[in-house]
């Protein structure tokens, strides 16, 4: 059985779209073609109750006689196995260096995105039934940090911005 033709990356200025599988294309910089070339990249989606909630460039590699995963996102910035890469808009086909960056497992939870669960629109806060008013808290390493209740959804917003970016740092989202 012949080998699929490789189907070809589009350079437009500093930008490279790689095809994948499903429809969708990965971003990366025109200059990092040479790592991802030579290659059919797929599409793996991520799919929560049924639906896609990201999607990533990958291809398959037989290492030690067995295929293994290849994210494309950790070829272009070289990450050893002990990190972790993370999206900084969250959109895993988005693998620009500008948006990739290395992280620990911590790091990398600090920018996730609002939960699906979440009926505030606004991250980290929630509706306490009993009080009456809008319950604030922060989670880091592991730990929950009660940050209050607030009257208005505004004041939750803002003290939950403010505490993220003590905690999280730049690593932190508020979305």
């Amino acid at each position: 059985m012949a080998k699929p033709a490789i189907r070809p990356i589009r350079i437009e200025g500093n930008i490279a779209y790689v095809p994948l599988t499903k429809g969708y294309e990965a971003v990366i910089d025109a200059a990092d073609v040479s790592l991802v070339e030579g290659f059919n990249w797929c599409a793996h989606e991520v799919r929560k109750k049924g639906a896609v909630c990201k999607a990533y460039a990958v291809r398959t590699a037989l290492h030690s006689g067995r295929n293994i995963t290849v994210l494309m996102h950790r070829v272009v910035l070289k990450a050893g196995r002990e990190f972790e890469v993370d999206h900084r808009d969250s959109d895993g086909l988005n693998n620009r260096r500008s948006n990739l960056r290395i992280a620990t497992p911590s790091e990398n939870r600090k920018n996730q995105v609002i939960g699906s669960r979440n009926t505030s629109g606004v991250k980290g806060v929630s509706w306490h039934r009993k009080a009456g008013k809008w319950s604030v808290e922060i989670h880091s390493e592991g730990k929950k940090t009660y940050l209050g209740l607030f009257a208005d959804i505004d004041a939750a917003a803002a003290a939950y911005a403010s505490a993220s970016k003590r905690i999280h740092g730049d690593f932190g989202r508020l979305s």
